[in-house]
């Protein structure tokens, strides 16, 4: 059975919507994902964090697709979703990130 992922495609740096769509449908069908749904984002998306966990968690998706890093709002936001799946871009992987525990 596929492995469920989201695609996630930033507005506010994508200078072409239609070239990172298909370059998440293109990385997803190459690592053998099943693209479940792609989350829009762009600079006025109220908590972007929240929405790509809760979008990715409704499709028991562990797999967060973007054409590059800088679909993530920010490095925090991007280490927020690592800690609940693995994130995916054609230059690298990023495998979940451990919570901290004191």
């Amino acid at each position: 059975m596929p492995i469920n992922a989201i695609g996630l495609l930033n507005r506010s740096v994508s200078d072409s919507w239609l070239r990172d769509e298909r370059v998440i449908i293109d990385l997803s069908h190459a690592r053998g994902y099943r693209l479940a749904h792609t989350v829009t984002i762009d600079a006025d998306t109220y908590m972007p964090t929240t929405l790509i966990v809760w979008t990715a968690h409704q499709h028991t998706a562990t797999v967060v697709v973007a054409p590059s890093v800088e679909h993530f709002p920010s490095a925090s936001i991007q280490n927020a979703v690592a800690l609940a799946c693995v994130l995916v871009t054609p230059a690298r992987t990023i495998p979940p990130l451990e919570a901290h525990t004191p």
